[in-house]
């Protein structure tokens, strides 16, 4: 199986890449091949034909602050990141091969809305929403939302970059490692009957 995966320049989605490519043909995308905030280089990106497309990427740049100090490139970084290319590269994907699986990698967050996070939240909500939208609009196809709960990745470190003053290590907070969340993903992700999972500490 030929399998396409953002974000595995490191955490999750490099650890997806690790595991599956021991039984299949994985596609890493990583920022240096294809920048997922820049949404002229996604709207040209030529997608291969492949069977499994799994959107893992996700930034907060400059996130958890009050959403009328949060910087506008920093906005639409994140929007274009986590909601715009996943919704690009599933078009793209399906274009390609209709028999296409999708997999949406989204945020426990979308259970309950914590202040100072409302553009990730947004995003993690709406890419939710286009999963289920995905569903209905091609019922035979084969779409699955993961919920991912916190996992230790360098994604916090990643979010205060360039803030560091604002720092704060969510990680003394019960959390999966890497590995333990690739197992819980990979124990279901080829199970067609499962469309939603949560994968959560």
């Amino acid at each position: 199986m030929r399998i396409l995966i953002t974000g595995s320049t490191s955490g999750v989605g490099q650890g997806l890449c690790l595991s599956l490519s021991n039984s299949h043909t994985v596609i890493g995308l990583t920022r240096s091949n294809l920048d997922l905030s820049n949404t002229e280089k996604v709207s040209n990106f030529v997608m291969p034909t492949v069977d499994m497309l799994i959107n893992c990427a996700g930034t907060d740049i400059g996130g958890k602050i009050e959403f009328t100090k949060h910087k506008a490139n920093e906005i639409v970084t994140i929007i274009n990141t986590n909601l715009i290319a996943p919704v690009l590269l599933s078009q793209k994907a399906l274009q390609a091969n209709s028999n296409c699986k999708i997999v949406n990698v989204t945020s426990t967050n979308n259970i309950k809305y914590y202040s100072n996070n409302l553009t990730y939240s947004l995003t993690k909500k709406a890419l939710e929403s286009f999963t289920n939208m995905l569903q209905v609009e091609y019922p035979k196809a084969n779409i699955l939302e993961i919920r991912l709960g916190l996992t230790k990745t360098n994604f916090n470190q990643n979010r205060f970059k360039g803030h560091e003053e604002r720092f704060n290590d969510i990680y003394s907070n019960k959390h999966l490692t890497v590995e333990e969340t690739v197992k819980q993903i990979t124990d279901i992700l080829f199970n067609n009957s499962v469309r939603f999972v949560e994968v959560a500490p």
